[in-house]
């Protein structure tokens, strides 16, 4: 069978190839009524515009960038998430994803991304932040959307997911689970998350009338060994319910349950975020109880507000999606 042509379309459709093109590439200057029928008739042909044509006439790439750290996508499962959710994303905006791995030393990094033109914008994770050539290019003319929130900045469009409501819901479950002195992993303060999660626990306490105890809160760094020497300390400092700053932590907790000899949820209950690990079996047979962070609606958030940047749209503010706290056995102790 012949390929269809774009002049094939125009002619069964009465219109000039000019105006054919309009239609297809989503420009203005055409009825209503003609762009339906020219729709109609290229839907029935089942004509695909050349990419390359397409993105020649409408002045764009149709690739976006992520930027996120390497080490983000060999250790931690939140990267991995972030990552397949946005090329989900992506996808759906029928949009081509170009990675970009966020190293130290990036070369003429930065150079080739704002010379080369093959990419029409950026999704920065915020884990990237702080990195010279990442501040680089939020300084610069090339559209970007940040996953997450700068720790200064607030000019910048982000999404995030809500993080003080959200942990101070996970913090409260464990009140109502019967735990009477919860302690805290933190993430590392230096970064927003990290300290908007321990504002939630701090909310958590005041709402219920009760004191934090500045002893149960240690601080991490966001990975599972971390985890294991701080719930050490905590388990030896009496608590019975600890909320840790994210699932990797939650799971490090668990392994200084193990060797610990205490029980879980039994001795002590443990909530995590992320979702990463929530729903696995990551303690024999206890499942992770976890604040889940919707990564597809960040995902697609971030991609539409980029999209809308390119088009020359005003970027929005930050915009904040709230998370679900999924149960399970690791802090189950009332049914």
């Amino acid at each position: 069978m012949d390929t269809i042509t774009l002049d094939d379309v125009a002619k069964l459709s009465g219109v000039s190839r000019s105006t054919a093109s309009r239609v297809i590439n989503d420009q203005p200057g055409v009825r209503p009524d003609v762009r339906e029928r020219v729709q109609r008739i290229a839907d029935h042909l089942g004509f695909r515009p050349n990419r390359a044509a397409k993105n020649l006439a409408s002045g764009r790439a149709s690739v976006i960038g992520l930027v996120i750290p390497s080490e983000e996508l060999r250790v931690d499962p939140y990267g991995a998430s972030i990552t397949h959710a946005v090329g989900r994303a992506a996808t759906r905006h029928d949009l081509g994803l170009m990675l970009h791995l966020a190293e130290e030393v990036p070369g003429r990094t930065v150079h080739h991304i704002l010379r080369d033109g093959l990419i029409d914008g950026l999704v920065i994770s915020s884990v990237a932040l702080g990195r010279p050539w990442v501040d680089e290019l939020l300084d610069s003319s090339l559209p970007t959307v940040l996953i997450g929130r700068h720790p200064r900045r607030t000019d910048l469009a982000s999404v995030d997911v809500e993080n003080v409501d959200s942990s101070a819901s996970a913090t409260a479950h464990l009140f109502d689970q019967g735990c009477e002195r919860v302690g805290t992993i933190t993430g590392p303060l230096g970064r927003v998350d990290a300290r908007q999660r321990l504002d939630g626990f701090r909310l958590a306490h005041e709402r219920a009338g009760r004191v934090v105890d500045e002893t149960l809160v240690v601080e991490g760094d966001f990975r599972r060994g971390s985890a294991v020497e701080a719930a050490r300390l905590l388990i030896g400092r009496g608590v019975d319910g600890i909320v840790a700053g994210n699932d990797e932590m939650a799971i490090g907790a668990m392994w200084a349950c193990t060797a610990l000899g205490v029980s879980i949820p039994g001795d002590v209950a443990i909530v995590g975020f992320d979702g990463t690990g929530s729903g696995l079996d990551t303690h024999g047979d206890v499942t992770l109880s976890s604040v889940v962070q919707p990564f597809d609606r960040l995902a697609d958030t971030a991609v539409s507000m980029l999209n809308a940047i390119v088009e020359g749209h005003q970027a929005t503010g930050p915009v904040s999606i709230p998370p679900d706290l999924v149960v399970g056995g690791s802090s189950l102790r009332r049914t």
